[in-house]
This record gives structure tokens, sequence and C-alpha cells, in this order.
């Protein structure tokens, strides 16, 4: 590796937002705590054929909740990703003066951010986000070949090889790279090997490097010698969890993991990022139930809007009753766009939703997993008869 193999090569790293497709979610808080149970609602943005239609749907929707004294409605939280709600704003900072100093060819300083800004993820591996760490050694190596310390770059290529061996190159990279890459990984296969072994609550999520790797207690053979980064996380708390990084120098290694409660800073009028998909399954229960948490709700209102024809649309919905940890269907809704606007729909839908809070306990839940497909075809048949 040696030369300018590089006049203009821009990298940066963005956690980006997982957007649902046409989903929006509601939130009730149970009738216990206040006069009337209050609802908070949010709406996340759907693929650009219903964009504008779903807009129409929302407002209607909340303008009918507004008006029904059986809720109080609250502001629409926005949403995060629960990586960047673990990440320190002073280590979001030290990646984004590393990506800025990189984007600007500052190279020489961009070496020196990089390798900072990963020396100060990692030592919080229960918080860190290895997706960004690993393209963060990238970057690095590619800062220092520009600024002409090869040696230096293909030690940070070793350490990415030794971590994660399937790391896949970006695709701009020139040729070189891919070739070093290559004699990172065979130099990691030849070093020794080891075996890390986790205890932790029964359970729990184990991840190596950033990589899930099965559920407490488990071992892990076959790793090469060095340091591995061990993270253990409670699948219903986003906020208990274990990090450790650990020396495997010798043949066998045992880490005994105990969850603590670790600080989140969500902004005020933000929640977590359930990041859902149009299939609901058990572990898009335990997010709902993550996210009714956050909300302090007692149901989560999912519902999927598709497109039948240019002129109609589905709606298919589902209430999760969070005390529960169960979803109830509600009857799928086919309309066409000519009816938003009118009032007639959002009052439909609100009267549909506030009839399945009242009857939500004597209400057989719903089989999973629950598929909006399948809800699909019901709307459609629905709406030909």
């Amino acid at each position: 590796m040696g030369g300018k193999l590089f006049e203009d090569r821009r990298f940066s790293h963005s956690m980006g937002k997982h957007l649902l497709r046409g989903i929006f979610v509601i939130g009730v808080l149970g009738a216990t705590a206040f006069a009337q149970p209050r609802l908070t609602a949010f709406f996340i943005e759907g693929e650009p054929s219903t964009k504008a239609s779903l807009e129409g749907v929302k407002a209607e929707i909340m303008e009918a909740l507004s008006k029904t004294k059986e809720v109080e409605l609250l502001p629409i939280p926005q949403l995060m990703k629960p990586v960047e709600v673990l990440i320190s704003p002073a280590l979001s900072n030290a990646f984004k003066e590393a990506n800025t100093a990189m984007e600007e060819k500052r190279f020489s300083e961009a070496r020196v951010l990089f390798k900072k800004a990963i020396e100060l993820a990692l030592k919080q591996p229960e918080r860190a986000d290895f997706g960004q760490i690993f393209d963060a050694y990238m970057s690095w190596a590619v800062a220092s070949v520009q600024d002409g310390n090869e040696s230096e770059a293909r030690a940070a290529l070793r350490t990415l090889a030794r971590l994660v061996p399937g790391y896949q190159l970006p695709k701009e990279l020139p040729p070189v790279f891919e070739r070093e890459f290559e004699r990172a990984k065979l130099w990691a296969s030849k070093l020794p090997k080891g075996t890390i072994s986790v205890e932790a609550p029964e359970g729990a999520v184990v991840f190596l490097n950033g990589r899930p790797a099965g559920v407490a207690p488990i071992a892990m053979p076959n790793l090469p010698r060095g340091t591995h980064y061990i993270s253990v996380e409670d699948s219903n708390q986003i906020d208990m969890r274990f990090g450790q990084a650990v020396e495997l120098q010798s043949a066998d290694v045992q880490v005994r993991g105990a969850f603590s409660r670790i600080t989140l800073r969500l902004p005020p009028g933000f929640v977590t990022d359930p990041s859902l998909t149009p299939f609901l399954d058990a572990e898009a229960l335990e997010r709902l139930a993550l996210l009714s948490r956050e909300l302090e709700a007692a149901f989560v209102l999912v519902g999927f809007v598709k497109e039948h024809s240019p002129n109609h649309l589905n709606l298919s919905m589902a209430l999760f009753h969070a005390q529960k940890k169960q979803l109830l269907s509600l009857a799928p809704i086919g309309f066409s766009k000519n009816l938003i606007g009118k009032a007639f729909l959002g009052k439909r839908i609100a009267d549909a939703v506030l009839q399945r809070i009242r009857l939500a306990d004597k209400t057989t839940p719903a089989a999973l997993p629950l598929d909006w497909r399948a809800l699909e075809v019901e709307a459609s048949s629905s709406l030909r008869n």
C-alpha cells in the first residue's frame, strides 16, 4: 500500500433512520393513573405513492380522537434509533469531527481523530455502535494511506480483519485495499485460537464484537487471540446492559455478565424507534413492549397503509396490549382516496380504535405471527365487496 490512492474520496458514517413504510403508531395510557386515558400518537412517513394519503388519514384520525371525551390527546413524539439513544453526544461529535476532516481532505488530522474516536467508543462496549466503529477503522486506514503512513493503515486493517473478517469493503475503494484486507484476514486466521465463555442472566442476548452470538450461557470457540468486545443485553429493556473488553491470551476465558442500568439521554419529545416492519412476530412484540414502556402506554395501535389501486388504499390495524404483550387485530379498512378530507374516514377509524380499547380485556388475542400482507388480502376482499 502506498502512494496517493485517492484524490477525492469522502467517507462518512451516518446513523440513519429506518423508516417504517406506511406504519403509524398510537399509544394510549391506562385509565388507572388518570381520569381520562391519555393518548399519544406518531405517524411514520410511508412510500411515495401513499405519502399524501397517509398525511390526510393521519390528520383525520388525530382530529377525530381530539374530539372524543374518552381520551386526552398528547403531542406526537419523535423517533430515535436505540443506538442513537445509547451513544453520548461527546462520542457522536468525535466521529463527526473525524468524518468532517476526511471530507475536507485533512488526512493527517482525520487519521488521528478516527483513532481517538474508536478508542473512546470501545471504552463502553455495552453502548458501542460497532458498525460505525468498523467503518471508522476502514476510514482510518484510508486516511493513513493518504497521509503516507502505510504501517498504521496495515495495523488498522489487521484489527478490522481480526474483529470482523466478514467486513464488506466500500465498493469505491481501489483494488489495493481489497488485496491488503485479504492479507490481513490471512494474518488473522493464523493467530492462535481460544474460547470465550459467557455466563449471564438466562435469556440475555450475547454479542461478540457487535455481532449477535446467541443466548447466555454460551461458549464461543475458535476465536483469534487478542482483544474482543463482549456485550450482553436484556432483550426486554434497552437500558439493562453489560459490556467488557476481553483479552483472549489463553485457551479459554470466562466472562460473567451482570446487568446494570445505564443512563439513557432521550431529548424531550423523543422515544426509541421500534424499527417495525410490515411483519409482526414475537420479536416485534418485544419492541412494542419497549415502546409502550417509554410512552407509559397501555396500548399501541399499529397500522399499515397500502395502495390497492390508483384510487384505493387499504388500512390494516392491530392493537398491542402492553400488559399482556398480545396483539388484538382490528378489521382491515378499504377506502377510496376521495373519502380523505371529509372526516368520515377518521371518525370511522377512531370509533373502531376506541371500541377495541373498551373491549381489550375481553377480546381474544390475535395468533402470531401477524402479517400485514395477509390482512391486506382481507382488506382487498372487503373493498371489492
